[in-house]
């Protein structure tokens, strides 16, 4: 992959075909469009490094309410809560030692304000999320314009698992998928593979694999990524115990399922579980998680009544399938969306105005205003840029309802 791209002659129009190029790739099986692609975006003056910090601090709270939610529920009751099948338990180790959790793979999704700042809407914790790739837009416009190099998200996950191969002495890394997922996400690993395959020691082996296909190969000398998500896990469990007993070492348990969840974000605003936290941790939620309430039976009539000022999120539901806009909901569904059968708890999130940006779609020469959410990556234990997501004309932006996606990089207002 880098061999096409270190010697840029043509500037803004070699750009543009590289970017031809990754557009013409990102296609499902039937070459037909994935979704809307969109330049990159400078995020000129907003306060990202307070986010850095507080979101190690918003762990280490979490941890700290977890312990004492597995002391006084039993673990049933706790995986309710989350919406989490018991069938991944063994693949998560968080649910024995709270205090020792980290997450190898990090997108803190934000909502960025007109002044600046921004909040957390949600904490993505899981080696599956997707998005990292489109942070080869940046990379073609810096190699063009002479720019220093950032380092892509890929890039540090290799960063992050070579040390892992040299202390365990294995020679393989095998991206392991889900065969449900053959002929729309392969490209996101193609690109993943390709940037490991440059970036780790020589002689180390990277390849792709599904259920189905390949992972007949993993053995003792592999390390495994885990890019299938928890709902395939549960397909075959057996298949999932056998990778994680077979493997070398394993890149993403399943315990980013726990720390993850949408639930959190209702009890970080929890009075008697903020008892629990000191003082700055209170401080950090407050200024970065806007007001959040896991829906109960005690609070359902208030929350539907002032439901305008919600968003309303099912704890397991990804995608934006378990989304309901209070400003658009009539009563009677809301109710029998709460009230109803529903895998976990719901939260109601108070809704956030999200500042607006100049996109460029690909292929269209107009820039348009429009508001957009972002996706803070850490890989290891480096940060990296920003999966965008704009506005599409749906009240929520995900990519299921129609948000053209990009990269977004960071500009002090000093630089701009």
């Amino acid at each position: 992959m880098r061999d096409n791209v270190m010697t840029p002659y043509a500037g803004t129009a070699w750009v543009e075909e590289r970017v031809r190029d990754f557009c013409e790739r990102y296609k499902d099986g039937d070459g037909g469009k994935l979704i809307p692609l969109a330049t990159t975006v400078p995020l000129t003056g907003f306060r990202i490094d307070g986010v850095r910090s507080g979101v190690l601090e918003i762990i280490r709270a979490q941890s700290v309410i977890l312990r004492h939610l597995l002391s006084t529920m039993d673990t049933e009751a706790v995986l309710r809560l989350f919406g989490i099948p018991a069938q991944l338990v063994p693949w998560m180790p968080v649910l024995d030692a709270p205090e020792a959790y980290e997450a190898p793979v990090m997108r803190i999704d934000l909502i960025p304000l007109a002044d600046g700042s921004v909040r957390i809407c949600e904490l993505n914790l899981d080696s599956s999320v997707g998005g990292p790739e489109t942070a080869e837009f940046r990379r073609y416009e810096e190699l063009a314009a002479g720019l220093p190099l950032t380092p892509t998200p890929y890039e540090l996950l290799a960063r992050h698992i070579a040390p892992i191969l040299r202390q365990k002495g294995l020679t393989k890394v095998c991206l392991l998928d889900w065969s449900t997922w053959e002929g729309y996400g392969q490209f996101d690993l193609e690109w993943m593979r390709e940037t490991l395959t440059h970036q780790l020691p020589n002689g180390v082996e990277v390849f792709l694999a599904t259920e189905k296909s390949g992972s007949e190969r993993i053995d003792g000398q592999t390390l495994v990524f885990r890019v299938f998500m928890a709902d395939d896990a549960l397909t075959d469990p057996e298949f999932v115990a056998g990778v994680f007993r077979t493997a070398g070492h394993v890149v993403g348990d399943f315990s980013g399922e726990v720390m993850g969840s949408k639930v959190w974000m209702g009890l970080l605003h929890d009075s008697e579980l903020r008892a629990l936290l000191p003082a700055s941790a209170c401080e950090v939620i407050d200024a970065l998680v806007p007001r959040t309430h896991v829906v109960t039976d005690a609070n359902l009539d208030a929350l539907i009544d002032g439901r305008t000022g919600f968003f309303f999120k099912s704890a397991a539901d990804f995608g934006g399938s378990g989304v309901i806009d209070g400003r658009t909901a009539d009563t009677a569904g809301l109710r029998d969306r709460l009230a109803g059968e529903n895998r976990g708890s719901w939260i109601a999130q108070e809704i956030v105005q999200p500042a607006e940006f100049a996109v460029r779609l690909i292929g269209s020469s107009e820039t348009m205003s429009r508001e957009c959410v972002l996706g803070l990556y850490r890989y290891g234990e480096e940060w990296s840029g920003h999966f965008l997501r704009s506005r599409s004309g749906a009240s929520v932006i995900n990519m299921s309802s129609g948000a053209a996606v990009g990269w977004a990089y960071e500009v002090s207002s000093v630089e701009a």
